[in-house]
């Protein structure tokens, strides 16, 4: 039988995080997110909740580049960056280091493993030709409840609230809090035994 959602959130019912949100975020840039199929469901998955607290955000579900091409049509007319660490990607670093900031007014972030994000770029080679932005410094994972794939893995919504805060000098704080209110609500749920795998030690 199929869990009740909460009509907000869209979440369970028994995991709701509405009392953990906070006002949305008026980001001027737009976050893309181009999202594997296999995400839409995870339940653990941060898009929805950046989808409950940026003001300016879409969301492309797809994989293969005729899934994307649309999205890719209207990139075309916009400056445009792609959040990915390659070699020839541009760091970004704090306000206050930076001289020359690049002019993005649309971010495409790909949601996904890293197994699924590198299949998507195989099969959308027009990523690539993007420019690529990247952080000079990670601010310390705090998605400890889904196993990271490599050592400098973030969430999607640790990765865009990182960039918002470096790039709109915008605060992350709700974000951040909102992302705390679904680990909290996600490990209540966890039998001990699985709880114990994924507890930070105090």
């Amino acid at each position: 039988m199929k869990r009740p959602l909460c009509n907000h959130c869209q979440f369970p019912e028994q995991t709701c995080v509405c009392k953990f949100l906070g006002k949305p975020l008026k980001n001027h840039c737009k976050i893309l997110v181009l999202q594997h199929p296999s995400e839409v469901k995870v339940a653990k998955n941060t898009v929805r909740l950046l989808s409950l607290q940026l003001s300016n955000l879409e969301v492309v579900v797809g994989e293969s580049e005729a899934d994307f091409a649309q999205v890719r049509e209207q990139l075309q007319s916009v400056q445009c960056a792609l959040l990915y660490p390659s070699e020839r990607a541009i760091t970004l670093s704090a306000p206050s280091e930076q001289a020359n900031q690049p002019l993005i007014e649309t971010l495409v972030v790909l949601d996904g493993t890293w197994k699924k994000v590198h299949k998507m770029l195989m099969l959308n080679p027009w990523l690539m030709t993007l420019p690529h932005v990247s952080f000079a410094q990670l601010p310390e994972n705090q998605y400890y409840i889904r196993k990271a794939e490599q050592a400098f893995s973030l969430s999607t919504l640790e990765a865009t609230a990182h960039f918002l805060h470096l790039y709109e000098q915008v605060s992350p704080a709700s974000l951040y809090q909102a992302l705390a209110g679904m680990i909290e609500q996600q490990t209540r749920q966890m039998p001990e035994h699985v709880k114990k795998r994924y507890l930070r030690d105090e």
